[in-house]
């Protein structure tokens, strides 16, 4: 009886692995393949003085107190709207031609200060938002105006006040911020404060 059990559980062993590797035969494999196309995000930003487009700003024999037409322009040159942001870096060269003068007076005063475009909100981060998505091929301007200040000292006469102006893009499709504020747009790129 033992040997029958011991066969008849033998038996149902081989069973089990026959009935395992049948199984195995079952099995089907796929794969399949997708292409994606992305868009392109991409600006233009041109700048002014008086009207007219300059490579490099550069504000030159301005007065305390005196007020410049300057404007940045930025061109969405992409083919999808975007969110953007601006900043500015204002370097001040003493006559001298190598001493670097602050960009604020003594009480605090920025020694350049800015018009912003319509709208425009400081993120509290040293950038500037546009509140409005850029359409495709549309423009906007983050700031009018630059404006020497008045309480600027005799150090500053004969100075070379260079402004450089960095502007960044991030996609707006898919990319509505919960709050609705551009503050709260995700994608920015990282940055180093200059």
């Amino acid at each position: 009886m033992k040997k029958r059990l011991a066969a008849g559980g033998l038996a149902l062993s081989l069973l089990a692995i026959l009935g395992i590797g049948t199984a195995a035969y079952f099995v089907a494999d796929g794969r399949a393949v997708n292409e994606i196309t992305t868009g392109t995000i991409d600006l233009t930003l041109t700048q002014s003085i008086n009207g007219a487009v300059i490579d490099t700003t550069a504000l030159e024999e301005i007065m305390p107190g005196e007020t410049v037409n300057q404007t940045a322009d930025i061109e969405n040159a992409g083919n999808h709207p975007f969110w953007t942001r601006a900043r500015y870096e204002v370097t001040i060269t003493a006559a001298d031609g190598t001493t670097e003068l602050p960009a604020a007076l003594e009480d605090g005063t920025p020694v350049i200060t800015f018009g912003a475009g319509e709208g425009w909100l400081d993120g509290g981060d040293g950038w500037y938002y546009c509140p409005d998505i850029v359409p495709v091929g549309e423009s906007v301007t983050p700031f009018r105006e630059v404006t020497f200040a008045a309480g600027a000292g005799n150090e500053y006469q004969g100075c070379d006040i260079s402004i450089a102006v960095d502007a960044q893009a991030v996609q707006s499709d898919n990319n509505t911020p919960d709050s609705g504020s551009v503050l709260e747009v995700k994608g920015w790129p990282e940055t180093e404060t200059p």
